[in-house]
């Protein structure tokens, strides 16, 4: 009996995410679908283990506002000349909740390495302390598609399997993931 399709699985063992990436995993189900012992079908919980949420009346805005939500297209909605191409958030965990704040112990030793299609670094981001990160241009500085690479404090990484074309990283990498994400953005 052939095994689970990737599109159907909803939890994932470490196992499987270093298998094919945690950033926009899209590998053949043979490859990638392993699914946990015992878990029942179904969305994976949610957390903010942070225990802080961001909300505007406390958080205010700037550039440590939303963590977790689809920045670019809120900007380009109410914030137009700040809508930068390349913007998410990096979490701890794959499944925290929208708003939380990541609360990165160490952001300025995380890189969030952005490739073109010849797998060059043609830009590193840096998150903040909660884990948001963007670049500095409206429009991508390099014909696209690219892939990205997320680096962690100390020094491991995961890199994203599909080729993208949508700057807003937040838009797939959601609280349970979309278009074959398996969830946030999270640390190695």
């Amino acid at each position: 009996m052939p095994g689970p399709a990737v599109r159907d699985v909803t939890r994932w063992t470490w196992k499987a995410l270093v298998l094919c990436g945690a950033l926009g995993c899209s590998a053949e189900p043979e490859l990638a679908a392993v699914v946990d012992a015992g878990v029942e079908p179904g969305p994976a919980p949610t957390t903010c283990a942070s225990g802080s949420v961001w909300t505007e009346a406390t958080g205010g805005t700037g550039a440590t506002m939303a963590p977790g939500y689809a920045c670019r297209s809120c900007h380009l909605r109410d914030a137009p000349s700040v809508a930068y191409y390349f913007m998410g958030t990096v979490f701890p965990s794959l499944h925290e909740a929208d708003g939380c704040d990541a609360r990165l112990a160490e952001p300025s030793k995380v890189r969030v390495e952005i490739l073109d299609a010849d797998g060059q670094v043609r830009l590193t981001l840096v998150p903040n302390s909660a884990g948001n990160f963007m670049s500095t241009t409206r429009q991508p500085p390099f014909p696209l598609p690219y892939r990205a690479r997320l680096v962690g404090p100390d020094g491991t990484s995961r890199m994203m399997a599909t080729p993208q074309s949508s700057g807003d990283c937040n838009g797939c990498h959601t609280e349970q993931g979309t278009q074959n994400a398996p969830g946030r953005i999270a640390l190695p």
